[in-house]
């Protein structure tokens, strides 16, 4: 496992570990064999079919899924849960690439120095039926069962982003409502002096409690309520990349 914080360890802002620490974030690279072995598949009925065909994550062993739920839960003052390999390979290079041809504009609200690709103004694409299914009930009951949400939720908005070099995403907050935002990352490559990286202020110091890199075919599960964060600068030493991710709002159902 590789933990994703503000100091993972010592001169290190990601390291490899028998276990992650809290609170800060971790990513799991290969989550079933590394953390259990070989394990028998979940019951089908955990997750909706749907999911199997965008993500191995439908299909982990009860104990694990168990695990993931307790690391949302335990997550610190934000719950929140990191995964790496979170889509079907193949489904993370089509994505990567369909972003990369994708129509973007910019951000209508100026105080946000960033691209977004309107779905409605796509053609149809990888990346037009993964935001179609995270719009879904599947894809909302999905991310809910994931993470162990306790009440049902809808998905009201998804939003694909792309950053060049001097954008950024101010602090924010998403929502005053209940429910999860999900952000899944398409970023390669990626190093640390690139910036982009999305952080958590501390409320009680000057610091930042928790930082993820968007690591590319990752995804990002956290509790949206009053959760004030940002983006990092996207730097000029990420000259000729590109910071691309899909973020879902999954709240609670109207």
């Amino acid at each position: 496992m590789i933990r994703a914080t503000a100091k993972s360890s010592p001169g290190s802002p990601a390291t490899s570990s028998p276990r992650p620490e809290r609170p800060s974030g971790f990513f799991i690279p290969d989550f079933a064999d590394s953390m259990f072995g070989p394990v028998p598949a979940a019951k089908p009925e955990v997750f909706p079919a749907s999911a199997a065909g965008w993500t191995r994550l439908a299909s982990v062993s009860e104990a694990l899924h168990a695990t993931l739920r307790q690391e949302f839960i335990e997550g610190g003052r934000v719950p929140h849960l990191c995964l790496r390999d979170a889509l079907l390979p193949e489904r993370a290079e089509a994505l990567h690439q369909a972003l990369r041809d994708a129509h973007f504009v910019r951000h209508h609200h100026g105080p946000y120095p960033l691209h977004i690709a309107p779905l409605k103004q796509q053609a149809p694409s990888a990346l037009t039926d993964f935001c179609a299914w995270l719009q879904s009930a599947d894809g909302a009951a999905f991310h809910a069962a994931l993470v162990g949400w306790p009440e049902p939720l809808e998905t009201r908005q998804v939003q694909v982003s792309r950053m060049d070099v001097g954008e950024f995403f101010p602090e924010h907050r998403d929502t005053d409502e209940e429910g999860l935002a999900v952000v899944y990352n398409f970023t390669r490559p990626w190093e640390d002096r690139f910036g982009g990286v999305l952080t958590f202020r501390h409320p009680e110091v000057d610091a930042d409690m928790m930082r993820v890199p968007p690591l590319f075919n990752s995804v990002f599960i956290f509790r949206a309520k009053g959760a004030p964060h940002r983006v990092t600068e996207w730097t000029s030493e990420a000259r000729g990349h590109q910071r691309y991710s899909v973020t879902a709002f999954i709240l609670a159902k109207r």
